[in-house]
């Protein structure tokens, strides 16, 4: 619909040379910018779920609000409640703008004050009123001098689309009977006939033309909540990476200043398994007192996926070489759930504990030792293939904790990994095809 334009603003930097000119023309906001008073409707009117009592109130201080955006605004219809609409400024480009008006009316300067722009809505629909045919248009040739070639170029090609849409069968209408004063009945039939199949009744039209505005009307409600959406989103995750940021600062991963410390940069290296409890085993010294062979069952435990069956001990059975590390393991894991607990993270401290699972842990350990894949997986209550997924992730973390070790600067740490991951990578497990 008219507006009135306040104010017109032309993006800064253009003209300057150098890099500063160069990069304010190469930006991606609009050159021209229109600060335009538009009477419009808040969305949240249109909500069904608002009561009339603070339907009332809200509509009392809506005049207090002198912005206006499509995201919490719609254009007002003939049809809105008077209170409802209010005047408000928006800010538009030149892509934006459909008509220019030759009229020009009186705008004070200082429009925050909601008299003073509904005085200028006021004007703008005396303008109309006075202007029942129409109101009248900027003349781009005569009154805005523009006699470039180029420009006329488009002048006829808008011409051209105008002539196109008059055509339309919907500007073609055939008139309602109430409007066909006193032509005969035979008459009448004889133009329906003729007319009827490139023409629509007045009626036709203007339910098409109320369901395409309904159309767009739903379509600008579903942009608006999909930008709430995802701006909510932003909210949430953003109140999840604070709550991260506090865990590694408890575990000492970054300092009070979000810097990265020695052993988030171990971290950084880890992504086989839990990373956080696998640095903080090895920041415990737990890998320093175990042979290769028991640091290769241990960490079995991370990448084997099976849950643990429920009521029984999950170490039961386990030799003690193998049991006092896992009984350690759990109790980093402990460690790392009580730090996300207290960083306001839902972690259930049990269930991460569950999820270690021991049941490979002495298949682990007898391939280590160089038994045949035969008899290690007659130690496992598992199909082949899952021993061998297993085996898999479980050297690709060991060469992680090998890149860890060395950014660590822990030489002696590194040399066991390296070792361990030997002893892993052997036999069928690790061939590329059955039939090599």
């Amino acid at each position: 619909g008219w507006g009135a334009l306040v104010s017109y603003k032309r993006r800064t930097g253009t003209q300057s040379g150098g890099t500063a000119g160069k990069a304010a023309r190469d930006s991606d906001a609009p050159l021209h910018t229109l600060d335009v008073l538009l009477p419009c409707v808040d969305r949240h009117f249109d909500s069904k779920g608002i009561d009339k009592g603070q339907k009332e109130e809200d509509a009392s201080n809506q005049g207090l609000l002198w912005r206006g955006s499509s995201q919490h605004c719609r254009p007002a219809r003939p049809s809105d409640d008077p209170k409802l609409v209010s005047m408000r400024i928006f800010t538009a480009t030149l892509d934006d703008v459909e008509r220019i008006s030759a009229v020009r009316i009186f705008v004070k300067k200082d429009l925050h004050p909601p008299e003073a722009r509904a005085h200028v809505g006021h004007a703008v629909k005396e303008v109309q009123r006075r202007f029942p045919g129409g109101v009248p248009l900027l003349d781009p040739v005569k009154d805005l001098k523009i006699k470039s070639e180029e420009f006329g170029k488009l002048l006829d090609r808008a011409a051209a689309l105008k002539d196109r849409l008059a055509s339309h069968k919907l500007s073609n209408v055939i008139a309602t009977e109430s409007e066909e004063g006193g032509e005969g009945k035979k008459d009448k039939e004889a133009k329906n006939e003729k007319q009827e199949e490139d023409a629509l009744t007045e009626e036709k039209r203007d339910q098409m033309v109320r369901a395409y505005a309904r159309k767009n009307d739903l379509l600008d409600q579903s942009r608006v909540l999909r930008r709430e959406s995802r701006s909510r989103r932003a909210v949430v995750l953003r109140d999840e990476l604070r709550k991260m940021k506090r865990v590694l600062r408890a575990l000492g991963h970054v300092d009070a200043s979000g810097v990265i410390c020695t052993k988030g940069r171990a971290a950084c290296e880890v992504n086989t398994a839990n990373e956080l409890l696998v640095v903080e085993l090895l920041f415990t010294g737990l890998f320093n007192d175990l042979k290769v062979e028991q640091i290769a069952a241990l960490l079995s435990c991370l990448t084997f996926d099976e849950r643990n069956k429920e009521g029984e001990d999950a170490a039961k059975g386990l030799k003690g070489y193998l049991a006092n590390p896992f009984y350690k393991l759990q109790d980093c894991a402990r460690t790392v759930a009580k730090a996300s607990e207290q960083c306001k993270i839902e972690v259930d401290e049990q269930e991460e504990v569950e999820k270690l699972n021991p049941g490979m842990m002495e298949a682990v350990f007898a391939w280590t030792k160089g038994a045949k894949f035969v008899d290690v997986q007659k130690l496992t209550g598992t199909f082949e293939g899952t021993t061998i997924r297993t085996l898999r992730r479980l050297e690709e973390l060991v060469r992680q904790l090998v890149s860890a070790s060395k950014a660590i600067g822990n030489r002696e740490l590194e040399a066991k990994f390296e070792e361990c991951g030997e002893l892993l990578k052997r036999d069928i497990v690790f061939c590329s095809s059955l039939y090599l």
